[in-house]
């Protein structure tokens, strides 16, 4: 890395956080919706991050997977040594942290899932063209590659801003806008207003810039180096590595929001030609950001995504809610009704068919109606009605008499961390409920708890924290 990225990583912590789009078990479901079905499945795989830091989107899974190896590479020593001490109180075996310099570090096993988040944008080309050797070495004949970056033309806009806000916070003349970039970006933002296509644009831009806030600006928008491509050079790119674009790592993703239905339906032909489409896409949509899958180019796709494909899955609500129910068939109606009645919970597909079929009674016919669902499952899934694990994932309803949160997220709360919930989400909470938190081993009752929030926290609503923690699967269901 060039001397600014190598003095950035030695003077600032990258914050603790989580990225739900790389977890390994929504990346199985858009890679086996792409067609790559002979991909190992979370439950027995190996995988490894670059740019793990210290490990904080990495040891989540590890806990979640014990059966599956996990490898963890980062420049920065101290974030090694976070990371090595965090899996060592978490009692994980399953997981090793490495430092390495991306430009030397030689693969010595290949993965099947290789997460790149927030690293291709930020270094300097000549570690892009490493990290694209690197995946083309390091992935297994059905392994896929994540990899997140920044997209033109859509970040053009923003690439002009972030200087102007620079030099905006450090201008004495300016300092009316705001001392320091989220200030000044905040000031933006409100004179830019919405009047006009580019006014909109402006304001979106600033806001974006002022959500990310000051822990992540310096790594993100501010780093030394933050580049941005067009989609039609990075597959190119990984073309020349003999890796293959599979899609996006998140499905709904793979038709971006905002695109006239009329345009899509212009654009159809163009499904002859993936590549041309996608960068249409990119154009009229205006993204600034992909989180992209890649395979090998060898690696046996199907055309289409099956009725079978999709009972491999589980399912849950989305973050969108689902639409009201209008044409849906009387089996697409109950099957909803039974995936509704999870709640929080995201539940094999298998198993919510069979509880459709006894609450329909007679009338199931296995074929039709799975084929039938799985199409709805699928539309729904794309929308963000519906979410899609290659596995499940259990909330409990009710708060246990006695809450247990994991060692890991325990050991993450003890050290003023935000906690990763059951869909991989970051959650931060009010400074000081975290040493609640990581009180929470299963040994204290609810009620002592509870004497204890209303003494530190008089202001908490504890019976509706605790809630939330059990919906989130922060609080764990112990089987007994």
């Amino acid at each position: 890395m060039n001397d600014p990225v190598r003095e950035l990583y030695s003077e600032k912590r990258y914050p603790a956080l989580s990225h739900p789009v790389t977890d390994i078990s929504r990346l199985a479901v858009a890679a086996r919706i792409a067609g790559l079905q002979r991909l190992p499945l979370p439950g027995g795989c190996k995988v490894m991050e670059f740019g793990c830091a210290s490990g904080h989107n990495l040891l989540p899974m590890a806990a979640r997977y014990p059966k599956s190896e996990f490898t963890g590479l980062d420049y920065s020593d101290t974030a090694i040594r976070n990371a090595r001490k965090a899996s060592w109180e978490a009692g994980l075996e399953n997981v090793l942290f490495e430092v390495a310099d991306l430009e030397h570090w030689r693969p010595s096993h290949p993965c099947d899932y290789l997460i790149v988040h927030g690293v291709f944008s930020w270094v300097p080309d000549a570690v892009k063209a490493k990290i694209l050797d690197l995946c083309g070495q390091v992935l297994s004949n059905a392994g896929i590659a994540c990899i997140s970056y920044n997209t033109l033309p859509g970040w053009s806009l923003k690439r002009d801003v972030v200087p102007l806000i620079r030099s905006l916070a450090g201008n004495p003349a300016a300092a009316g806008l705001g001392g320091n970039v989220v200030e000044v970006a905040e000031s933006l933002a409100a004179m830019a207003g919405s009047a006009t296509a580019h006014a909109a644009n402006l304001q979106a831009a600033c806001r974006e810039i002022v959500r990310k806030g000051p822990e992540v600006l310096p790594f993100d928008d501010f780093a030394p180096v933050c580049d941005a491509v067009y989609f039609a050079q990075i597959a190119g790119w990984a073309a020349e590595r003999g890796l293959r674009y599979l899609g996006e790592a998140d499905i709904r993703e793979n038709l971006p929001d905002g695109i006239d239905p009329a345009a899509l339906e212009a654009l159809a032909p163009l499904a002859a030609e993936p590549l041309l489409l996608q960068q249409m896409l990119d154009l009229l949509s205006g993204r600034t950001h992909r989180n992209s899958l890649f395979c090998r180019e060898e690696a046996p796709l199907e055309d289409a995504t099956t009725t079978a494909v999709v009972l491999q899955f589980a399912v849950g609500l989305g973050e969108r809610p689902l639409p009201e129910a209008g044409e849906e068939s009387r089996v697409v109606k109950a099957f909803r009704g039974v995936v509704e009645g999870h709640c929080a919970s995201c539940v094999p597909v298998q198993q919510l068919m069979e509880e459709t079929a006894a609450r329909l009674g007679g009338g199931w016919e296995p074929t039709r109606h799975s084929q039938e669902i799985a199409q709805w499952i699928f539309h729904s899934a794309r929308m963000g009605t519906l979410e899609l694990r290659a596995d499940g994932v259990e909330s409990a309803t009710e708060v246990p008499g006695f809450p247990t949160v994991s060692r890991l997220n325990r050991y993450f709360a003890g050290n003023g961390q935000p906690v990763v919930d059951a869909r991989h989400a970051t959650c931060r909470y009010p400074e000081g409920h975290e040493k609640l938190l990581a009180t929470m081993d299963g040994t204290r009752s609810l009620e002592d708890l509870g004497a204890e929030a209303a003494r530190e926290f008089p202001n908490l609503d504890f019976g509706r924290w605790m809630g939330h923690l059990a919906g989130r699967g922060i609080v764990e269901i112990i089987n007994h």
